[in-house]
């Protein structure tokens, strides 16, 4: 320690030894779960970690707010019927009239695919702050089902979007 004045300096020195790498968290009996690819690439610093977390945090409110309200303009709940068969038949019609179009259909189905992929921020930003999986193998496929299927929903929806511009422009090329 290095006193100069009112200037306090100090070094601190890690213990000398090689990095922790990726997985050094991992129970043993989960590693199975991880190709040995992964295994071979330091950790990366835990502020790193923190700083995801708090953009995930952001990104997760803002998408499920914005979401949310273009579901909730786009659509709402005409009738629920239960019939006998514990068969559940939702219906959804638009609330403007001059909203009701098949391209604006693709839109919330967009936004329903990108409402259900920020449901699960929550596990991914606590995983984030913990630096570790919190729910275990389970958990872990859950999550990536998850993710998968409204991942690949919300690039067919976008590429319905696409197609459907495409050809509107083609019909009205005007327009």
């Amino acid at each position: 320690m290095y006193t100069n004045g009112s200037v306090h300096w100090e070094a601190r020195i890690l213990p000398a030894g090689p990095p922790r790498l990726l997985g050094w968290n991992v129970p043993a009996e989960e590693l199975v779960h991880i190709p040995e690819h992964w295994l071979v690439y330091p950790e990366p610093n835990p502020s790193l970690h923190y700083l995801l977390a708090i953009v995930y945090t952001l990104f997760t409110f803002v998408a499920l707010l914005g979401n949310g309200l273009v579901i909730w303009i786009f659509s709402s709940i005409q009738n629920i019927i239960i019939p006998k068969e514990s068969h559940v038949d939702i219906s959804f019609t638009c609330r403007a009239k001059s909203l009701r179009t098949p391209s604006n259909m693709f839109v919330v189905n967009l936004a329903f695919c990108d409402f259900v992929m920020m449901l699960k921020a929550p596990i991914f930003i606590y995983n984030s702050f913990n630096a570790g999986f919190a729910t275990g193998h389970l958990g872990c496929q859950i999550f990536a089902c998850m993710g998968a299927l409204s991942g690949i929903g919300a690039s067919m929806t976008n590429a319905a979007i696409a197609y459907d511009r495409y050809r509107y422009r083609k019909v009205f090329p005007n327009k």
